[in-house]
C-alpha cells in the first residue's frame, strides 16, 4: 500500500474527483446512520426517500465547492483546514434545517436528521483527509533521522515549532521538552513529555540528545553560556531560537546562532574610560592614514564620537575611502565640516606636503599598511614601499607639521619577525625611534608605537573566514593544530590605541596591549562550530556537521606570536596597556641602503634579514 501511494501520480482534477466521490459516500452513509440513531434500530437505507440523499449531497457538496474546500492541499492539511470544514458543515446544517421545515409536507424526514447527519459527516470528512494526508506524506516521512531534539522552553510558539519539525522528519525528532518555569509538571505536549530544568542532565543522557533548541525569548546570555559550556564537549548542537519564520530553514540548518566574539575567545570585554578619550581628542585636528582599512576606519568612527575639530582620512584605495565615507555619513549627528576624505599614497612625501601645506595637524595615527602575510611574501616591493617608505614619509610630514602625537600602529608580528609583514613593521618601529631623536623635532612631540595581535573583523582575520565557511557548510581550514594567536575586538583595539598615546613616558614609547592569553586557532574553530549550532565532524563523531581541515603553515607564518621581546614589560597607569622596555638598535646606514634599493626596485628578502632586530 505504501509503495502504491508513493509511486501513484494523479492529476489535480482526478484528486478532486476522488475527494468529491468520497464525500458523497460519507454523506450517504451519514444520512442512513443518523436515521438508525434517531429510530434506535437498524434502518434499511433503501427505505429512505432518495430525494433526501440528493438534498444532503447537493447542499454540502455545493457549500464545499463555493467555499474552496476542494482547493485545500491535502498534503498540508492542518488545524486551519479542519476549522474551515467545520464552519462550512455548520452553515450546511443550518440550511438543511430550514429546507426540512420548508419541505416537510412533501419530503418528510425528522428535523434531528438535519442536525445529526452533518455532525457525523463532518467527523468523517476530517478523518478521511487526515488519513489521506498521512498516506501522501509516507514517502517523505520514511526518511528517518537519528537527530534527537530537546526543546528548552514552553510558550505560545512551542506547538508551532514542534509541528514544523514534524513536517520535516528528516531533520530530527523532538523527544522531550524542558519547562524552565516549572508550570507543566509531569505533562505532555502532543505526545512529547515535559520535564523540569533540574532534570536536563538525565534527559540528555537517557534520550541520547543531539540537539537543544532554546525556545525562550527571555533566556539570558548568561544562561545560554552556562548551558553551552555544560554540553560543549558532548557534540550537542545548541541553537537559540526566538521565532520560526520559515520551517524550511530546518532542512538546511541555517538557524544557527551568530557567535559573539567574547563567547568565542571566552573572556570579558575590555572597557576604556570614555572621558579620557574625549579629553584627548576634543577640538584637535587629526590625520589617520589607512583610514579606509579595518583598523583605520574603526579609529575614524571612534575619534568622531569624541568631537575632534577636524578629521583627515587618507587612503590609497578608492573603494575603502568610499566605504568609510558611507559609515561616517550614517552618523547623523556629525557636521560635514568635521571630516575631509583624501585619496592618495602615503609613501609620496611631495603629495603629503602639498596636500597639508596649509593644514594644522595635532595628531597623526599611522594605520596605513599592507597586512596580509601571504600577499607580503609574494609582493616584496609593494609591501616594503607601502609599509616602510610610507612610514618614513608620514614621519617626515609629522615633523614638518610639528605634531603633538605620532602614533604608529604596529603588530605582534614585529617581535622576532619571520614574515615580510613582520620585518616591515619592525623596521617601521625602528624608523619611528630614529625620527624621535632628530634634532629638528618639536620637543613636545610624542612618538608612540602600539603593538597588538589579531583584530576580529579586520581584513583577512580568521574568525570572519570561519563564519563564512560555516555559512557555506564548508570545512574550517586551520594551518596547524598548535598555532596560537592573540585576539582583540576592533573596538577594544582602537580605544586602547588612542589611550596609549597619552600615557606618561618618554618622547618615544612602545606599548603592547594586554590581549589576554594566546588562543589556539584550532580551539577557536571548534568553538565557533559549536556556537553556530553545529557539531564537529571527526573520527570520534562521524555523523557530525562540519570538519576542521589542517592545511599546513603558510610561508612566513609562526606557530605562536610574541607581544614583546622576552619579558620586558612594565605596568602603566592603564592595566590593559604595557610598556615594552626594549632597546632599539640604531641602523640608519642600513635603512638608507634599504630605501635606496627600494627606489631602484632591487630589494631582497636577504637585505631585510640583515637588519639586526
Amino acid at each position: 500500500m505504501k509503495n502504491i501511494i508513493q509511486n501513484l501520480k494523479i492529476s489535480n482534477f482526478s484528486k478532486k474527483f476522488i475527494l468529491v466521490f468520497l464525500d458523497i459516500c460519507i454523506i450517504i452513509f451519514s444520512v442512513f446512520f443518523s436515521f438508525s440513531l434517531r429510530l434506535d434500530s437498524f434502518y434499511n437505507p433503501f427505505e429512505i426517500d432518495f430525494r433526501i440523499y440528493i438534498i444532503f449531497i447537493f447542499v454540502i457538496i455545493y457549500s464545499f465547492y463555493i467555499n474552496n474546500i476542494y482547493q485545500i492541499l491535502i498534503s498540508f492539511f492542518d488545524n486551519q483546514s479542519i476549522i474551515k470544514i467545520i464552519k462550512v458543515v455548520l452553515y450546511s446544517q443550518i440550511i438543511l434545517f430550514f429546507i426540512n421545515l420548508a419541505l416537510h409536507k412533501s419530503i418528510f424526514f425528522p428535523r434531528s436528521i438535519s442536525i445529526i447527519s452533518p455532525i457525523i459527516s463532518c467527523i468523517l470528512f476530517v478523518l478521511v483527509r487526515i488519513i489521506l494526508n498521512y498516506l501522501i506524506n509516507l514517502n517523505f516521512k520514511s526518511i528517518v533521522s537519528n537527530n534527537n531534539i530537546l526543546i528548552y522552553g514552553i510558550n505560545k510558539s512551542t506547538f508551532s515549532l514542534l509541528k514544523n519539525l514534524r513536517n520535516y522528519p528528516n531533520y530530527g525528532k523532538v523527544v522531550a521538552f524542558i519547562d524552565d518555569k516549572d508550570k507543566y509538571k509531569k505533562r505532555e505536549l502532543s505526545g512529547v513529555k515535559i520535564f523540569k530544568t533540574i532534570e536536563i542532565d538525565n534527559i540528555v543522557k537517557n534520550y541520547n540528545i543531539n540537539e537543544i533548541l532554546i525556545n525562550n525569548k527571555t533566556f539570558s546570555k548568561k544562561k545560554f553560556n552556562l548551558l553551552f559550556k555544560k554540553f560543549e564537549k558532548l557534540n550537542i548542537r545548541i541553537k537559540y531560537l526566538n521565532e520560526i519564520k520559515n520551517p524550511k530553514n530546518f532542512l538546511n540548518k541555517s538557524l544557527e546562532v551568530q557567535p559573539n566574539f567574547f563567547d568565542i575567545i571566552d573572556r570579558p570585554k575590555i572597557e576604556v574610560e570614555k572621558k579620557i578619550l574625549s579629553k584627548k581628542i576634543k577640538n584637535k585636528n587629526i590625520l589617520i592614514t589607512g583610514g579606509g582599512g579595518s583598523i583605520g576606519s574603526a579609529l575614524c568612527l571612534e575619534i568622531l564620537k569624541h568631537n575632534p575639530k577636524k578629521l583627515y582620512i587618507l587612503d590609497n584605495s578608492e573603494i575603502s575611502l568610499y566605504n568609510i565615507l558611507k559609515k561616517v555619513e550614517s552618523i547623523k549627528a556629525l557636521n560635514n565640516k568635521k571630516f575631509n576624505f583624501i585619496l592618495g599614497d602615503c609613501s609620496d612625501i611631495d603629495f603629503l606636503l602639498q596636500k597639508f601645506k596649509l593644514v594644522k595637524i595635532d595628531d597623526i595615527y599611522h594605520a596605513a599598511a599592507y597586512k596580509h602575510v601571504g600577499f607580503g611574501e609574494e609582493n616584496l616591493y609593494s609591501i616594503i614601499k607601502n609599509n616602510i617608505l610610507g612610514t618614513k614619509s608620514v614621519l617626515e610630514l609629522g615633523i614638518i607639521k610639528k605634531v603633538k602625537n605620532f602614533i604608529f600602529v604596529s603588530t605582534d608580528k614585529a617581535v622576532n619577525p619571520k614574515s615580510v609583514l613582520g620585518y616591515t613593521k619592525k623596521i617601521g618601529e625602528c624608523l619611528v625611534n630614529i625620527y624621535s631623536k632628530k634634532k629638528n623635532i618639536n620637543k613636545k612631540t610624542r612618538f608612540t608605537v602600539v603593538r597588538f595581535g589579531n583584530v576580529i573583523g579586520s581584513s583577512g582575520s580568521v574568525i570572519p573566514l570561519f563564519l563564512d565557511q560555516i555559512k557555506k557548510t564548508k570545512p574550517l581550514t586551520v594551518t596547524h593544530k598548535n598555532v596560537k594567536r592573540y585576539f582583540m575586538s576592533i573596538s577594544e583595539a582602537v580605544q586602547l590605541i588612542i589611550n596609549s598615546s597619552y600615557l606618561n613616558g618618554k618622547n618615544f614609547n612602545i606599548f603592547a596591549l594586554d590581549m589576554g592569553d594566546q588562543v589556539k586557532i584550532y580551539d577557536i574553530a571548534s568553538r565557533i562550530i559549536r556556537l553556530s549550532g553545529y557539531t564537529i565532524k571527526n573520527s570520534n563523531n562521524i555523523n557530525g556537521d562540519i570538519p576542521i581541515k589542517i592545511i599546513g603553515l603558510k610561508k612566513g607564518e609562526k606557530i605562536k606570536e610574541e607581544i614583546a621581546l622576552g619579558t620586558n614589560l612594565k605596568k602603566t597607569s592603564n592595566s590593559k596597556i604595557m610598556l615594552c622596555d626594549e632597546k632599539i638598535i640604531p641602523v640608519e646606514k642600513l635603512f638608507r641602503m634599504l630605501i635606496k634599493k627600494v627606489g631602484k626596485n632591487k630589494i631582497s628578502l636577504n637585505l631585510l634579514r640583515k637588519i639586526p632586530y
